[in-house]
């Protein structure tokens, strides 16, 4: 009897902020497998926090279940980010601070004082815990004794990958995101990292495609998986995402990646034409390059708009026109963070008449989620082709709406849904790579919507006084 033997793979470990999930993605790119499991925050002392021993225990049955099924080439890790882990020898100690957790209003304001020019780091102090050196700060000042016996502070994507292989790393996408942290510019610590002596207890900088080494034994023997499988830097995810692109010989490009959060990319932009006050910013890419980007939280606007209910048909250019003959508009913003318009944070609201149905919110949703994507085009000047991935591909009007917001540009969709996985896998091999990898893209026409453009001058001028007014 002949033995069919398992197909080969690259094990994704992906740690989102909602979920955790286990991938099998083949080394051409293609997704063949995936499983995911709730990644819930533990609340009570000393602060909100991520539950990494539930993780820890999902991952060791996955990564067992996957070795059953297929033949795993490699493990990488990857992770959102604004969060990192305080390790000494085997252990945290302290745990991993959620980043949606607000700091004491003391250490906000102390933090203040401290941080890094935007002209440095190209990036904001952000709400709650989204900028990593405020979380850093915040540990050091309320926990000083647990935080001096820290030997590594670790990027999340790297200490999934410490864990899994004993090798504290570093990483550029990670440290690159938005952290104050590090300069883009000169590819190194910032002064506030320098000054507070943080960045030597980061661990020597690694590619995110280099393998840190094989799996730890006692890893090994929990997930039932052979010893000598390598581990991976790993990448955070945005980074991730963005690699699948630079893979496919993509260049001059902008990508809007959506999900909770609607990220616009533009790596042609110099950093010296970021607004700090309209939430555009930097990040690295895995080459340690640095790239503009501009931020709000789309995807959560979005349902916040849509609400709940599922509409028993999509949405169809005919809602959007009776919203635009109604003069219907959801003005900015409908989350905490204003995204490109500053000061409008939790200040959303709909003027004109109020859509009746779940078809009419949703069409509204997309309407307003597009005009602001739009503007942060506009903000980062986008002129080439515009490539559009995650959630709302599935979105029926987001894309046709933006390809009609902006004539003079190609949009295309990407088809693929995991972008994440495939990018991290893909980093399997990054070095060897000869030719470009395929990326499945399909063009996207303009929806023909009756008085879009006069609607759109109206929708920004609501915006920007909305913006304007004081809180």
């Amino acid at each position: 009897m002949t033995r069919i033997s398992r197909p080969e793979v690259v094990a994704v470990l992906e740690v989102g902020r909602t979920d955790v999930r286990l991938a099998a993605v083949a080394p051409d790119g293609r997704l063949l497998s995936s499983r995911s499991a709730p990644n819930e925050v533990r609340t009570g002392d000393p602060y909100p926090s991520c539950d990494t021993e539930h993780i820890w225990r999902w991952m060791m049955a996955a990564l067992a279940d996957l070795h059953e099924r297929f033949a795993i080439l490699a493990i990488v890790p990857t992770a959102y980010g604004a969060t990192a882990a305080l390790i000494d020898g085997p252990d945290l100690v302290l745990p991993i601070l959620d980043y949606e957790t607000d700091p004491p209003p003391t250490i906000a304001a102390a933090y203040a004082e401290i941080a890094p020019w935007f002209e440095e780091c190209c990036c904001p102090i952000d709400r709650a815990g989204l900028t990593l050196g405020r979380q850093l700060f915040w540990q050091s000042r309320a926990f000083p004794d647990d935080f001096a016996r820290a030997r590594w502070i670790l990027p999340f994507a790297q200490y999934w990958a410490w864990g899994l292989a004993g090798v504290p790393a570093s990483e550029v996408t990670s440290l690159g995101a938005q952290t104050q942290l590090w300069d883009p510019r000169s590819h190194d610590f910032s002064s506030l990292a320098r000054r507070e002596r943080w960045a030597e207890r980061f661990p020597p900088m690694r590619d995110a495609w280099d393998a840190l080494g094989p799996l730890q034994l006692e890893v090994a023997e929990r997930s039932a998986l052979p010893v000598d499988i390598p581990v991976l830097c790993g990448i955070h995810d945005a980074g991730a995402s963005f690699a699948r692109y630079l893979a496919a010989g993509l260049g001059d490009f902008t990508l809007i990646s959506t999900g909770t959060w609607l990220t616009t990319y533009q790596p042609s932009l110099p950093l010296d034409r970021l607004d700090p006050l309209r939430d555009t910013a930097a990040c690295s890419d895995l080459l340690g390059r640095p790239v503009a980007c501009a931020r709000f939280m789309g995807g959560a606007e979005h349902a916040a708009i849509a609400g709940t209910e599922i509409p028993l048909a999509a949405p169809d250019v005919a809602n959007i026109e009776a919203l635009i003959g109604a003069g219907t508009m959801a003005l900015p913003s409908f989350t905490g963070g204003g995204g490109p318009f500053p000061g409008t944070g939790s200040k959303g609201r709909i003027i004109g008449p109020a859509p009746e149905t779940a078809r009419a919110r949703a069409a509204l949703a997309s309407l307003y989620v597009a005009l602001m994507t739009a503007v942060a085009l506009d903000l980062l000047c986008s002129r080439a082709e515009i490539v559009i991935d995650g959630a709302l591909v599935d979105d029926p009007l987001f894309a046709g709406l933006i390809a009609a917001l902006r004539p003079d540009q190609p949009v295309a969709v990407s088809k693929e849904r995991a972008g994440v996985a495939v990018g991290a896998a893909l980093l399997w091999g990054w070095s060897e790579r000869a030719a470009p990898v395929r990326l499945d893209l399909a063009p996207v026409v303009g929806l023909r919507v009756r008085g879009l453009a006069a609607y759109t001058r109206r929708w920004r001028a609501a915006a920007e006084e909305t913006a304007a007014r004081p809180s």
